[in-house]
């Protein structure tokens, strides 16, 4: 994040005045701004916390902000977060917040809204409820999909220029070993292919997108809980199986974003900057 302190601190007074005039009064609209989808838990509340900290302007979105308690009393105590209502399956909602903030130069667009199957239960061959599968390939595809297209020009405004979906390593054909929650491994599968195709379509447009897999994170630091037996039956048997990924991952995932180049746009990364097999 180094790199942003002189050059966004000395960019032109024009840059500040396109962030203020469109809805959005930044304490120093200078800074970077990052639009991160589905900030009110997990990955995308974790995200908006680590940003916070580097202090980024931050358009948090959520489907019910109403209902986002913690991004809420984030945002009440960091006046560089705005929340906004955003389902990225409602068509009417995308284009109405790229309008909002058109103009606005967005340097990382952060495509983290998803249907986490594995949440749900496993889905199993003679057992497919299809109208479930739909609904997963559906958000966890065509949604990402509309929301780069509509802020594909906020971001191209701005320095970073990037672009990031977050996928899973179950989005791996190559690396597929077991038939279990085909629908959310599909759906992740084909994300990394629109991703990809979104790569070529904005490389000449001087735009990154960013696949990036961020692994089972341990978001709520289970695993330094002080008495194991408060953690929750799932994530003790994670910790148990090595399965959890440290908090730290969203701060690694952070750093490689920043880091990504040109050259990087389109690679399959996990979270630790390893690249994946399609």
């Amino acid at each position: 994040m180094k790199k942003f302190a002189v050059n966004f601190l000395t960019a032109p007074l024009l840059l500040a005045l396109s962030l203020t005039a469109a809805g959005a009064e930044f304490p120093d609209p200078a800074r970077p701004t990052v639009l991160i989808t589905g900030s009110n838990a997990n990955y995308g509340l974790a995200f908006v916390e680590e940003y916070n900290k580097l202090g980024w302007n931050i358009i948090a979105t959520c489907r019910t902000p109403t209902e986002a308690d913690k991004l809420n009393a984030l945002a009440a105590a960091s006046p560089n977060i705005v929340v906004e209502e955003l389902d990225i399956m409602d068509d009417a909602e995308i284009a109405a917040l790229a309008e909002k903030y058109r103009g606005v130069p967005i340097d990382v667009l952060l495509n983290n809204a998803a249907i986490n199957a594995y949440r749900h239960g496993m889905s199993t061959f003679g057992n497919i409820d299809y109208a479930w599968f739909e609904k997963i390939l559906r958000v966890n595809i065509i949604g990402p999909l509309k929301v780069s297209e509509a802020f594909q020009e906020h971001v191209q405004a701005s320095k970073q220029k990037t672009i990031v979906a977050l996928t899973s390593t179950g989005g791996s054909i190559t690396n597929q070993t077991m038939p279990v929650n085909v629908g959310y491994s599909a759906s992740k599968a084909g994300l990394n292919m629109a991703m990809k195709n979104l790569a070529i379509y904005m490389r000449n447009k001087g735009v990154i997108v960013s696949i990036l897999a961020p692994g089972s994170i341990d978001t709520e630091d289970y695993m330094n809980a002080a008495d194991p037996e408060t953690v929750p039956p799932l994530y003790q048997r994670m910790i148990k199986a090595g399965r959890l990924v440290p908090r730290t991952a969203i701060n690694d995932m952070i750093g490689l974003i920043d880091r990504l180049t040109l050259d990087d746009s389109g690679v399959y990364y996990n979270w630790d900057g390893s690249v994946l097999p399609w």
